[in-house]
């Protein structure tokens, strides 16, 4: 641990001296900027953790330095949400758990769904298959199923193709959950 990331009492009580102060102003400042109240908690926290690491003697004007680390946090945060693409995320709190067991009748549905499809399968011409199980199962892209049956990329589409045409005549659709 290197010494400034060390708190001495001095520091450590101008800090809890500063999160007293500015706690309920910072959360607000988050809120403003249309965080829940939990990532703006979560955001003062981080402000705090940052502060914490800078000895105090390097800061002048301490509720200038503190906004500034919280625009940071905020900048920090919009990228990892970027990357993360947070926004395009459905929230799991409105998902209702099935058991991961299943019923008797929903087992048995999904024994003859699978024979069905094994069947449909089987149906199809070997390579046709052959390609088809390769990208679905093993994933390999077309162009992999190209070089190894040495044709072009287009032969693998229109293969993929008639597989994928084959199997939604053959099987009828389902409740996709």
């Amino acid at each position: 641990m290197r010494q400034t990331d060390r708190l001495d009492a001095p520091v450590a009580a101008s800090l809890a001296g500063l999160a007293q102060l500015y706690r309920k102003p910072l959360l607000r400042f988050f809120a403003r900027r249309a965080l829940s109240p939990e990532a703006a908690e979560d955001c003062v926290q981080d402000v705090f953790v940052r502060l914490a690491r800078v000895a105090e003697s390097e800061v002048e004007n301490s509720e200038a330095y503190l906004f500034k680390v919280a625009r940071h946090v905020l900048i920090d945060r919009a990228r990892r949400a970027s990357v993360r693409r947070e926004g395009q995320h459905d929230p799991i709190a409105d998902f209702q758990l099935i058991s991961p067991e299943g019923s008797p009748s929903r087992i048995l549905e999904g024994r003859e769904a699978l024979e069905q499809a094994a069947k449909a399968l089987g149906e199809l011409p070997e390579r046709t298959r052959n390609i088809f199980l390769l990208n679905r199962l093993d994933g390999l892209t077309y162009t992999q199923l190209a070089a190894r049956y040495a044709v072009n990329v287009k032969v693998i589409e229109r293969e993929m193709g008639k597989a994928l045409s084959h199997l939604r005549q053959r099987l009828p659709d389902h409740d996709r959950r």
